[in-house]
């Protein structure tokens, strides 16, 4: 059945699947990066944070359980494959978080509020969309070249689990579970958290909307006919090559 199925519309499905849990975490499970540090600064309250937390971690523990099974390649992932700036990343990071604050929202909490049809938030996903396509491709796509390739350190790998993998000797796949495994503990340390099956319920399954997200995308790679990047879920378009 699936063979009749183009990867186009494979992509589409595994996008489509996957987007449907993240929109519905941040819609009805209050998922959200701007609420959740808002929460615990001013309301001392860690639900949301713990949230954001536990979602790396299943997030994590999906990914490199599809790694140790064979079922991702993390050399082909475009995370990997593009140049590692720490500057570019503090730069950008801080930009971000600045912006978030001055909107009153995050990437993706607005994309979620635009689909339930706040039209303040629609303004925000279309000035983050303008802006994302002048740093990519428009006027300040130069500009953001020139920057990343002057500060690009060569690194074997742009992941934790793989720099102390090359540290260590032991596998990029075990190395990445203990450390996740770490990650959810964290998360999990709570009693009131604890408490919150379902705010909990959540976390998962958008970490499992992220790892479902490579599962997919590495599918259509390895299978599928046409030349497809090995990404997932996102609100702008960091799978862009940094070249022009």
């Amino acid at each position: 059945m699936l063979d009749n199925i183009s990867d186009a519309w494979l992509l589409t499905f595994f996008g489509f699947a996957g987007g449907m849990v993240l929109g519905l975490a941040a819609r009805l499970g209050r998922f959200c990066t701007l609420g959740a540090i808002e929460d615990f600064l001013y309301q001392g309250s860690s639900i949301r944070l713990r949230m954001w937390i536990l979602a790396v971690a299943v997030a994590g523990l999906g990914s490199f359980s599809l790694v140790a099974l064979g079922h991702l390649d993390l050399a082909q992932t475009v995370y990997q494959i593009s140049p590692w700036s720490p500057a570019a990343s503090v730069v950008g990071g801080l930009l971000f978080g600045y912006g978030m604050s001055l909107a009153g929202n995050c990437g993706f909490g607005a994309l979620a509020r635009f689909g339930g049809g706040d039209l303040r938030s629609f303004v925000i996903v279309l000035v983050m969309g303008i802006s994302a396509y002048a740093m990519l491709s428009g006027p300040f796509a130069a500009a953001r070249v020139a920057f990343i390739d002057s500060t690009t350190i060569p690194v074997e790998s742009h992941g934790y689990a793989g720099l102390i993998s090359s540290l260590s000797g032991l596998s990029t796949a075990f190395v990445g579970l203990i450390l996740t495994s770490g990650i959810g503990l964290v998360a999990l340390s709570s009693r009131s958290f604890l408490k919150d099956t379902k705010s909990i319920a959540w976390a998962c399954l958008a970490g499992l909307a992220i790892a479902s997200g490579w599962a997919g995308t590495q599918w259509v790679a390895s299978t599928g006919f046409s030349t497809a990047p090995v990404i997932s879920h996102t609100f702008t378009a960091p799978h862009r090559s940094a070249k022009l």
